[in-house]
């Protein structure tokens, strides 16, 4: 039996299926960049697997029999993580009639199982694995997009805001009225510390930072000085559903939060209420589509606003939604809202995807949102649609010059440095910028593709990088992305016709823009985004693509090193 050939052509998952199901006993080669790696099969079975970071076994420190096959496959499990994962190297199988016990000039009888690991059970769990991360890495990347920019915010036009729905009004209940308790925590609040009996007004804002023009509060006699907003601890979590508070309240918690929950306008206020007895700041995180307490509208949110207003509570608030307009964003600035988010709602449908969905968001929230909440310069309205203008003859000069190059080694240095997928993101949309005057991710999940962000000209005035969040194309009819998508290989050139075409360009604008360029972001062997780029201001062809297609490869084959890299830390931990 001879099998040799390339990883790009055959996964090393289906050369390990191939040589268990056939019950051959030899050894398969792997040979990639960082060195050489190796699996010993007897009789279908894995006996013993290395890779470059595997160090050699000293016989004499070896546990005694009963402890022994433990560490062994505990080794394995991490060699082989990092085999399975590989896009790229030459593999060679060689048959034997014996186990080995020379592989690659390596002496591997110290560590070689007697009784193999059986085939079938290998690679279910190497395959749930890369299922994980492959569900991971989609959660990941739409979470990197969770925050809109301050630059989108700040292009988006401000009308003047209309008279308030007539479904968002309500009345307050009466005190006979029961409401729902906070779903965070179960238990009731502490008694009351030393300290102010109420929150007083909100700090006067930092320059640039958006304030609330609505009702002013109550005025108070020498009210209190609000701690800093960045060493709040306390979160007021208020959404309808209870798979997301559940989810969003249990990671805040384990990042340090004390969290306390609400389904709804109603549960909020008493929860509030019960914190401000309590004394102490608190940071509301509020869903904005939930039933306001009629019913007559979907923008509960805001009803929470204005009900905290009217108990004179001002605490910094961060909003969650699915979508955003320049009406809500403006009726927003007014009610003081500090941060809008974007929450993941594409895969509700998936409960294992949507939890990591909602874990994701939550650890971007963690990382880059509450520690700067109230801090961070907010934009200003803009009257004039902001573009980013790249004189062409300067943009033909960074492709054709050895400057492209010197980029290109400076972000892939960047990309090899120890990371997550918001960075990851961050750097495509980075590079992208010297290639293109507009471009947009878009997240591939459930075949389907949506807009995440983006950069670039919009149809009046809009913001381009909200817009796309209103973009979705099936990807299970024929077009061109799903050609790009289902193929992974990038394709440029005028955006073929068709209905999905048109629908974009409908979306977004064509302008002066006469050729189009479609990159996939694939990781764990899968297109988990599509770059799409032109040049719509100056409408000038697309240059050499050859650099940035392989800024993408590498971005993808970053992304599966970050998860790679936290499994081998728990594989080892728990070795």
């Amino acid at each position: 039996m001879s099998l040799t050939g390339n990883l790009e052509d055959l996964p090393l998952l289906d050369i390990i299926q191939i040589v268990s199901f056939s019950k051959k006993t030899g050894y398969l080669t792997i040979r990639a960049s960082s060195g050489l790696g190796a699996i010993v099969f007897h009789d279908g079975f894995v006996v013993a697997s290395f890779t470059w970071d595997t160090a050699p076994i000293d016989p004499r420190t070896l546990p005694p029999p009963g402890e022994r096959r433990q560490l062994l496959e505990a080794r394995m499990g991490i060699a082989l993580e990092q085999l399975v994962r590989l896009r790229e190297g030459q593999f060679d199988f060689s048959l034997t009639t014996e186990v080995p016990q020379i592989v690659g000039g390596r002496d591997i009888t110290p560590e070689t199982l007697d009784l193999g690991i059986n085939p079938q059970e290998l690679l279910l769990n190497l395959a749930r694995g890369i299922d994980e991360d492959r569900r991971d890495s989609s959660a990941a990347i739409e979470a990197s997009f969770a925050q809109p920019s301050d630059e989108a915010l700040a292009a988006t036009p401000v009308p003047p805001v209309a008279e308030e729905a007539a479904g968002d009004e309500w009345e307050a209940p009466a005190e006979s009225e029961s409401e729902a308790p906070p779903a965070f925590p179960e238990e009731e609040p502490p008694e009351p510390v030393a300290g102010p009996p109420t929150m007083g007004p909100a700090p006067a804002p930092a320059p640039g930072e958006i304030t609330a023009s609505g009702p002013p509060a109550v005025p108070e006699a020498a009210p209190p000085v609000a701690p800093a907003r960045t060493s709040i601890r306390t979160i007021l979590l208020v959404d309808d559903e209870e798979d997301v508070r559940q989810a969003l309240g249990e990671s805040f918690k384990t990042g340090g939060y004390e969290v306390f929950g609400a389904d709804g306008p109603a549960a909020a206020a008493k929860a509030a209420q019960r914190l401000r007895q309590r004394g102490g700041a608190f940071l509301l995180v509020t869903d904005l589509g939930m039933p306001t307490t009629g019913g007559a509208s979907f923008q509960g949110g805001f009803e929470v606003v204005k009900r905290l207003w009217k108990m004179n509570l001002r605490p910094p608030v961060l909003m969650m939604t699915d979508r955003l307009s320049s009406a809500l964003g403006a009726r927003a600035r007014q009610m003081g809202v500090s941060r809008f988010v974007f929450k993941p709602s594409l895969s509700k449908l998936d409960p294992e995807q949507y939890r990591a969905d909602l874990q994701a968001f939550a650890g971007k929230l963690l990382s880059d949102v509450f520690p700067g909440l109230g801090s961070a310069p907010a934009p200003q309205p803009a009257t004039e649609p902001q573009k980013r203008r790249v004189p062409a003859a300067a943009a033909i000069d960074v492709r054709e010059s050895a400057d492209e190059l010197r980029q290109l080694q400076k972000l892939l240095e960047e990309l090899r440095r120890p990371g997550d997928a918001s960075r990851i993101s961050q750097l495509v949309m980075r590079m992208a910028r010297e290639f293109f005057e507009r471009a947009i991710l878009f997240l591939v999940k459930d075949d389907e593709m949506r807009g995440l962000g983006g950069f670039g000209s919009a149809p009046r005035g809009e913001s381009l990088h909200l817009l796309v969040r209103e973009v979705a194309i099936p990807l299970a009819e024929p077009s061109v992305f799903h050609d790009v998508a289902h193929g992974r290989k990038r394709w440029s050139g005028p955006l073929p016709a068709g209905r999905w075409s048109q629908h974009l360009l409908g979306r977004i604008g064509a302008f002066r823009s006469t050729q189009v360029a479609l990159f996939p972001l694939v990781s764990h062997r899968e297109t988990m985004a599509l770059l799409f780029g032109d040049n719509p201001e100056t409408g000038r062809e697309l240059g050499r693509m050859d650099v940035l297609d392989v800024f993408i490869n590498q971005a993808g084959v970053a992304l599966e090193n970050a998860f790679l890299q936290r499994k081998l830390a728990a594989l080892e931990q728990r070795s």
